[in-house]
């Protein structure tokens, strides 16, 4: 749906909309990771994407990133940032490396044996995902593949506003 084709309501409309929304985003996220991030196969419990997972996916995607703006995009305290870069680190899943025109500046960027293992994750939690659908016909398949393609097109345009 384009913005340019949205009806116009009242202000107390629109915060009883934006309410119902916000609430909806409230209780869909927890059903996503019970019913379908859960890892492996079966009734597992265990959160598949992890905070760490969650950095490894967001350095792949947007590169060499500062640890202020990581803890930015993923609302998480400077303290905790460096705590999970650090055992990042360890792992070999990333590294720190200065900024080349400025030496105070340094990046946290994914190495080879961390896109590696963000490979085996991300297939990993696919093949659950997979699973858990599996049960689903053809029309909601349809269905949930359409509302998540549109929702994944507004929420960019609510992370470009």
């Amino acid at each position: 749906m384009n913005s340019s084709h949205s009806i116009t309501i009242s202000s107390a409309d629109r915060e009883e909309q934006l309410d119902k929304i916000s609430e909806n985003i409230l209780l869909l996220l927890p059903q996503l990771y019970r019913t379908l991030l859960r890892a492996g196969q079966g009734k597992s419990r265990k959160n598949p994407i992890n905070m760490q997972l969650r950095i490894l996916i967001m350095l792949a995607h947007a590169g060499p990133t500062q640890p202020s703006d990581i803890g930015i995009r993923m609302g998480i305290s400077k303290s905790n940032v460096s705590a999970l870069i650090d055992k990042l680190i360890v792992l070999g899943y990333v590294e720190r490396r200065p900024d080349e025109k400025d030496r105070r500046v340094v990046h946290i960027t994914i190495t080879a044996r961390g896109r590696k293992f963000l490979a085996g994750r991300l297939k990993h939690v696919g093949k659950g995902i997979k699973y858990n659908l599996s049960a689903l016909g053809s029309d909601d398949l349809d269905d949930l593949y359409s509302a998540l393609d549109t929702f994944r097109i507004i929420i960019s345009r609510v992370d470009q506003a």
